[in-house]
């Protein structure tokens, strides 16, 4: 209370108050149910990233609810035992795909994944397959630090808080950021939206927009009004947003986050050059960088989760975020950049307006 009490004094913001104190106000926002017209049908992607109360709200807006979900990523942290909500369907209610029609074109990342699903595979084995798969194809990489320059556009995946922090304060350092600021071109990773219902229509817009829990951003540069940030939402059709921001980096162990924007509301962001496996279920890079000795950690407490061993799901879920070109980090070691953060690579042409005719 008294770091949020700090925060306040120094922002006069609610949500940079309680993001100090390591909470977020969307948690104590329950009006998310609230719909002008009745819904009749559901479809829900990575349905194995719901809880049991997610679901069961689900339930409540949907009458008949369309599940996708792959059984083989993580459970949600919230679960009860691991457990995933489709896991307590009845059998005629599932439809199970054992191997999907993108994984028979050749693809050595694709075929990683499945490896994993060998109950007697151990970890030095896997490593050992990656190897064999990088020195035959270029889409797989055993490399031996993390890429500074690949991080600005693509957060390096790891496991465990700690290391997440540390490799985001490793990136900014790298590129000779400031501790009182941000640069222009830094990675960023919206955390919700904070706006009450009186708001809702704001906070529609900027959903529209792209700008939704989990979205990759890249900071810009201060916006014209104090708070507020220009930001490039990666992967939307107009990308260039404006909007009231509270970005908080985490400092290791119990130090109070720095908050170089604290808007009275708006969107809330955490740095994004490095993010959790957990985080990263249910997006997709073009390159993607595993910090290998994190899953080794996992492998070594012999976790399960769901029936199968945590560091299996982590490394299925790690390595099917890329698209393109999978990098196997095995080492703690951060390659120094090529040049400065930039933006040059985010210009677009402005999207045309268009007229709309209402409906009489």
């Amino acid at each position: 209370l008294d770091r949020a009490w700090a925060s306040y004094q120094a922002n006069t913001s609610v949500p940079a108050a309680l993001a100090a104190a390591g909470l977020r106000g969307s948690d104590f926002i329950t009006g998310w149910k609230r719909r002008e017209e009745p819904l009749d049908i559901g479809l829900v992607d990575e349905s194995s990233m719901l809880d049991a109360k997610q679901f069961e709200d689900l339930t409540e807006i949907f009458p008949t609810l369309l599940l996708f979900g792959d059984p083989a990523q993580l459970p949600p942290v919230k679960g009860e035992g691991g457990a995933m909500v489709f896991d307590s369907l009845p059998d005629n209610r599932k439809l199970v795909l054992n191997r999907i029609h993108r994984q028979d074109a050749d693809n050595p990342i694709l075929d990683l994944a499945h490896a994993l699903g060998d109950p007697a595979l151990e970890f030095h084995q896997f490593e050992q397959m990656i190897a064999e798969a990088a020195a035959r194809d270029e889409r797989v990489v055993m490399a031996q630090r993390v890429e500074s320059d690949l991080m600005a556009r693509s957060p390096c995946l790891v496991w465990r808080n700690a290391t997440r922090i540390k490799l985001i304060h490793a990136f900014r350092a790298a590129f000779g950021a400031p501790e009182d600021e941000l640069l222009e071109g830094e990675p960023l990773i919206c955390d919700g939206i904070e706006l009450p219902m009186k708001h809702r229509k704001k906070r529609l817009d900027l959903e529209a927009r792209g700008l939704i829990k989990g979205a990759q951003v890249i900071y810009l540069g201060p916006g014209r009004k104090p708070g507020f940030s220009r930001l490039h939402v990666m992967g939307a059709e107009d990308p260039q947003v404006s909007a009231a921001s509270i970005v908080k980096i985490e400092h290791e162990g119990d130090e109070e986050p720095f908050i170089p924007f604290a808007a009275r509301m708006g969107a809330t962001f955490l740095h994004g050059a490095a993010v959790t496996i957990h985080k990263a279920q249910g997006s997709q890079w073009d390159t993607v960088q595993v910090f290998a000795p994190d899953i080794q950690i996992a492998s070594r407490m012999g976790r399960m989760e769901a029936g199968t061993q945590l560091w299996k799901r982590l490394a299925y879920v790690a390595i099917t975020r890329a698209e393109t070109q999978l990098r196997w980090v095995v080492r703690n070691r951060l390659a120094r950049p090529s040049g400065t953060l930039g933006t040059e690579d985010l210009r677009v042409d402005p999207v045309p307006l268009e007229l709309e005719r209402d409906a009489e």
